[in-house]
């Protein structure tokens, strides 16, 4: 189905084809009614909606720098009732965006966001005021739960994404079993997600959320699972990696975008290269396997343990369907990417059989050539970006096992004033005769 930016444009152009006998009335009405009606956009300008948060943040943020004036000479009562203020104007201003401005997203995410932090400013006044003392992540929890409803009743995504960053900023202070708990607080947020994903009108707000679930998403993983288990700091991660890859081939189509616009995917290369990367050149050392341990937890409690073995299972089993989905119609630069776990299975296996040095020469022939294949695809789609990634992946392995030598540093000078020039002469040499795409 054509996009519908392309569908109205092409409705606006009809009535001039139709005058001009190009098309008659039949035509025309046939080919309105093969399109179909187009949704129309809300009032979703990036300038304005940037320019109503910041005056969000700036109004929060002088509000809060007014009250510290002389804070310490006020009184408890007087403390309270400036306390509250913020948080009572932040109320009218959000609803009245929620009465009379809905439509217009300046007004919904400003007023949101406005809303969101001055709960938070409530919160640390009153509890200074009234010397009600807590570690932060208590604050963390209460504030984030509090600000759930925000989300949902004006669909808010910068409230989500400051959401996001809150929950995953807790979980790193948690630890242990508690810290599991992160999970509930991201399912509170996930049908925010799948309304939005969605919609194929606001391509923003999806990119931007987008970005926000994959830069948050690992640290909450990472801050959750227990990283002594392979089966979930290497498998897991992979998994994980592979699962958003595929996520995104399936939200984000079209190979036409660029790859601010492909959040999930450009989030899985660069992550899977990292990961490659240091897999090439470390030996892992692999405890023996436990099914226990991997079920009820090896240093969390059980409960603990047993929700992220659910989580495991469920990352899988989302993992395995994208996987299949279309697995016969993708292309292969795409099976580098959807085959990383099968890599890190194997890695386990080889470390497992005390052959680590063939574990390090896959991770050294995986990275190679997904970066040959990266620069093939490129040349043969004609990409730029995606021949400049193969070379990357191609240079940035071969300066890493370059380090690895006892060559003297003129040598190695050399060799990289080489390399470099290398690189650029390709990419002048292939922009020319080729003329390359810049997506």
């Amino acid at each position: 189905m054509a996009h519908p930016r392309y569908i109205r444009w092409l409705y606006e152009q009809l009535p001039e084809l139709t005058a001009k006998g190009i098309l008659n009335r039949e035509q025309e009405t046939l080919l309105r009614e093969h399109y179909g009606e187009v949704e129309e956009r809300p009032a979703f300008n990036v300038g304005f909606l940037v320019a109503g948060t910041l005056g969000a943040l700036l109004i929060g943020s002088g509000i809060l720098l007014i009250f510290a004036y002389n804070w310490e000479d006020l009184s408890k009562t007087w403390r309270t009732i400036l306390s509250f203020a913020p948080l009572v104007i932040a109320q009218l201003f959000y609803g009245y965006a929620f009465f009379y401005q809905r439509k217009y997203a300046a007004w919904t995410e400003g007023t949101s966001a406005f809303l969101m932090l001055m709960v938070a400013a409530c919160i640390a006044l009153i509890s200074q005021t009234y010397h009600i003392w807590g570690e932060p992540e208590h604050f963390l929890w209460n504030w984030l739960l509090l600000s759930v409803p925000l989300i949902y009743l004006m669909n808010s995504s910068l409230v989500t994404i400051i959401y996001l960053i809150g929950i995953a900023s807790w979980t790193m202070q948690v630890r242990g079993s508690d810290s599991v708990w992160y999970w509930f607080l991201l399912a509170l947020a996930i049908p925010h997600f799948i309304y939005n994903w969605r919609k194929r009108t606001q391509a923003i707000r999806r990119d931007a959320l987008g970005w926000a679930l994959s830069l948050t998403l690992i640290f909450g993983w990472f801050g959750t699972i227990e990283t002594r288990l392979p089966e979930y700091s290497v498998v897991g991660t992979m998994m994980l990696i592979s699962g958003f890859y595929l996520l995104g081939l399936f939200l984000f189509p079209g190979r036409n975008r660029s790859f601010v616009s492909r959040p999930l995917q450009t989030f899985a290369v660069v992550s899977a290269f990292i990961f490659l990367l240091i897999l090439t050149d470390n030996y892992i050392t692999i405890p023996a396997f436990e099914l226990n341990k991997v079920l009820f937890g090896h240093d969390y409690m059980a409960w603990a343990g047993i929700t992220n073995f659910i989580i495991l299972l469920v990352i899988t089993a989302g993992y395995i369907y994208l996987l299949l989905g279309d697995f016969k119609t993708r292309k292969i630069i795409d099976h580098f990417a959807a085959l990383l776990p099968m890599f890190g299975i194997a890695v386990l296996l080889f470390n497992r059989m005390n052959a680590e040095v063939v574990a390090i020469l896959l991770a050294n022939a995986y990275l190679l050539a997904w970066g040959v294949f990266y620069l093939i695809s490129g040349i043969r789609e004609r990409r730029m970006v995606w021949v400049n990634i193969g070379m990357f992946f191609i240079l940035a392995l071969a300066t890493l096992r370059f380090f690895d030598t006892n060559w003297s540093l003129l040598l190695k000078g050399v060799i990289f004033v080489l390399l470099g020039a290398g690189f650029l002469f390709a990419n002048l040499i292939l922009s020319k005769r080729l003329k390359l795409k810049t997506l």
